[in-house]
């Protein structure tokens, strides 16, 4: 294990350092052109982007054309749980019977995801330059996104939905070029939580706030690094430490900026509804788990099948909520019921009530993953960092407390892709192999001399 690893790390560097020399090439452009074209959108049952298009027909290119090979352990491991997630949501819609819209959007989902992950995994694993276009490229297509093709979402609040991720992520771009010096980068995500605090969109927000406390212990434990100093389990608990104590510093800035007036009156409105009830803000503004909890306890293994519709879980929600004392609780739209959805505010929760368990296990290897990274990223041969870190939060949140879609196909592959390729050229398991080689072989060449040793004394006192 730990020799591929080493090897993983040889081939991650050699990547990056012909990244350095090669010209812009065709591959570089398609690593822009593919989150640009999301913007485009086009009626398939369910709804593709052009980067969806444009995804399979690289797929399609790399299977002909025999470059399909993945190098990374982990990206071999997280494709074969995807190709059981699909197994067992095509198991799970044939016994459910589920109607043929709603499986084949289902199957499309994860069809999609498998592919995505597997040209990110060959197109932009370990390139650096190929990382940040793409980055620019979900920069600008999330705006052309905005600007020519909104969603309802969209159209309602332009900036939680669009345009905050514009900003920020072009933010994290600049903060992440190798020009931008450890205390630009933190200004620059000091910056941009600031803004998006003022604007409303608090998620956006923690997520830098959070990702500004981590560049601030990544750069102290990389000056530990640089003095000699070694990066012992007690900077790994203060880094966490730390970030816990942020994240609960935003969840107070957010409270005081919100029952102020200082967000305006939409935001201190929907703040007061949202912590109402007995457990506050935590449960009202994800109250989507008091549904899908009891629709997985009913189905744990199998799961309800694509797009799973039943109006009682809804019911059960917004039950639990009256009895918590959240207000208007009891409020909900005709459309909705009637449309039945089961409410999975989640990648995992969601994966499991749709396919069952192994839907589920699959986000879960990529919550392990990618929280694995993270406390990596501190090492001074990690690349990105400022743009690793913040898309490993935003993952993180996501697989608990966000749906997902047809854009997030677009976006969280890529940050998985993204956060392990920031420490594919971190050493650590290839420095504790050499070690525990030379402790090995120390020992063994201390016992041999022993024996060496001992044997000529013995033939000495035999000739005398």
């Amino acid at each position: 294990m730990a020799e591929a690893d080493s090897n993983q790390g040889r081939i991650a560097t050699r990547k990056v350092g012909t990244a350095r020399t090669k010209p812009f090439d065709a591959f570089d452009l398609l690593a822009f052109l593919i989150p640009c074209l999301r913007f485009i959108k086009v009626q398939v049952v369910g709804v593709l982007s052009g980067s969806d298009i444009l995804l399979l027909l690289v797929f399609l290119y790399l299977v002909f054309s025999q470059k399909l090979k993945i190098s990374a352990n982990a990206g071999k491991r997280l494709l074969i749980l995807c190709s059981l997630w699909f197994a067992s949501q095509c198991l799970t819609d044939y016994v459910r019977h589920s109607v043929f819209k709603d499986y084949v959007r289902g199957w499309s989902n994860i069809g999609l995801t498998f592919v995505n992950l597997v040209v990110f995994w060959v197109l932009l694993y370990g390139n650096r330059k190929r990382l940040a276009l793409y980055g620019w490229g979900l920069v600008c297509g999330t705006l052309l996104t905005v600007l020519v093709s909104p969603d309802e979402y969209m159209k309602d609040d332009p900036w939680k939905f669009g345009l905050a991720f514009t900003f920020t992520w072009a933010t994290l771009l600049v903060a992440s070029s190798k020009r931008c010096r450890a205390s630009w980068a933190i200004g620059l995500a000091v910056m941009a939580a600031v803004v998006n605090l003022m604007m409303g969109s608090r998620s956006m927000c923690g997520f830098c706030a959070v990702t500004a406390l981590f560049l601030l212990n990544a750069r102290s434990a990389r000056r530990r690094a640089a003095a000699g100093k070694q990066l012992n389990k007690s900077v790994t608990l203060a880094v966490a430490a730390s970030l816990l104590l942020g994240v609960a510093g935003i969840f107070w800035a957010y409270q005081y900026a919100a029952t102020s007036g200082a967000l305006g009156e939409d935001a201190k409105e929907k703040y007061e509804a949202q912590s109402s009830g007995k457990y506050g803000l935590l449960l009202g503004s994800r109250s989507e788990m008091l549904g899908y909890i009891p629709a997985i306890y009913d189905s744990p293994i199998l799961g309800h099948g694509s797009w799973a519709k039943e109006p009682a879980y809804m019911m059960i929600e917004r039950q639990a909520l009256t009895i918590l004392g959240y207000k208007d609780a009891e409020t909900f739209s005709l459309e909705s019921f009637q449309e039945g959805l089961i409410p999975t505010h989640s990648h995992i929760f969601g994966a499991w009530v749709d396919a069952g368990v192994l839907g589920a296990i699959f986000w879960i290897a990529v919550f392990f993953y990618t929280a694995r990274a993270l406390f990596q990223l501190h090492a001074p041969q990690a690349m990105l960092v400022p743009l690793a870190s913040f898309a490993i939060f935003s993952l993180l949140w996501d697989l608990l407390f966000s749906p997902y879609g047809a854009q997030m196909r677009i976006i969280n592959p890529f940050y998985i892709v993204l956060a392990l390729s920031s420490v594919c050229m971190v050493p650590k398991k290839l420095i504790r192999k050499v070690v525990a080689k030379t402790k090995r072989r120390v020992v063994v060449g201390a016992r041999v001399v022993r024996k060496v040793n001992t044997g000529n004394i013995a033939q000495s006192l035999d000739t005398a």
